[in-house]
């Protein structure tokens, strides 16, 4: 693979349509759209977002909003009204921190626990339209360069 960096015109925005901000944002939007018809279609009245809150207290529960806020890559206020529909729901409760009384800790409920495999596989059905077509490799690949386009901007 070439190492070179692209000129300064193989970089060139114009057209608007080709370039890569323009790529991303629209391929998030019909990505997200995607997912939430995904969700809807199997009855969950939860979000592609509300999904993605979940998701984060699967791999570690107990966060703070602030934690969870940081790896969601969320402003608080956003997720802090993500958690109220999932507390309103049943999925998550709010305890105070033990180690914080200004703080709480975000926890599954039973309902939030159980709820995981059937939305992991409504997440893994999302990937695999979203992937259509493209190798593992190709896959990899694309989530490599996504990442590496994520830290040269951040």
């Amino acid at each position: 693979m070439d190492a070179t960096p692209p000129t300064r015109d193989e970089l060139c925005p114009f057209p608007l349509r080709q370039s890569i901000g323009f790529l991303l944002v629209r391929t998030a939007l019909k990505l997200r759209l995607l997912g939430n018809t995904i969700l809807q279609e199997a009855g969950e009245e939860l979000t592609v977002d509300q999904w993605g809150i979940l998701n984060l207290l699967w791999e570690s529960d107990g966060q703070t909003p602030v934690e969870l806020a940081r790896r969601a890559d969320k402003d608080k206020p956003n997720v802090t009204r993500l958690l109220q529909i999932l507390e309103d729901r049943g999925y998550v409760v709010r305890q105070p921190d033990p180690k914080d009384r200004r703080s709480h800790r975000i926890l599954l409920t039973e309902a939030g626990r159980t709820i995981k495999d059937r939305l992991l596989e409504l997440g893994s059905t999302c990937h695999e339209r979203a992937c259509q077509g493209l190798s593992a490799q190709e896959v990899a690949t694309l989530k490599d360069l996504l990442n590496r386009v994520y830290h040269n901007v951040s």
